[in-house]
């Protein structure tokens, strides 16, 4: 997948969370997925009910996050938390991470509810 195409897919599942109770400050994620083939930077910014999602740097942002595409995925859908990518060096941030964990938060809940209901036994 090309940075482009999966840019695209995070901006349309971003755009589709509703759920920001959690993020209460206006702030700016910059974030770099660091994949060689899917490598490149882009922002998310919010601004009271507005959110933004584009494949630019943000010079001014509150957080800076650095990691994989692949490891992006497996914390959206809990597969790997954020705080333990961070303490095993898979994950670079500087700045205020709250705010970025929020949005983290907001987007699992997105993801969970376009789960499919288990069969039941």
């Amino acid at each position: 997948m090309t940075f482009s195409e999966k840019f695209q897919e995070l901006k349309e599942a971003y755009l589709k969370t509703t759920s920001f109770d959690d993020v209460k400050e206006d702030f700016a994620a910059e974030i770099t997925l660091t994949d060689p083939d899917c490598g490149g930077t882009f922002y998310i910014k919010k601004t009271g009910d507005r959110l933004d999602v584009e494949p630019y740097d943000y010079r001014d942002h509150t957080v800076k996050i650095s990691l994989s595409s692949d490891l992006l995925d497996k914390i959206l859908v809990n597969e790997k938390s954020a705080v333990a990518a961070f303490m095993d060096g898979e994950l670079d941030a500087e700045g205020d991470v709250t705010a970025a964990l929020a949005l983290v938060n907001a987007m699992k809940k997105q993801k969970r509810g376009k789960r499919k209901a288990s069969p039941e036994k």
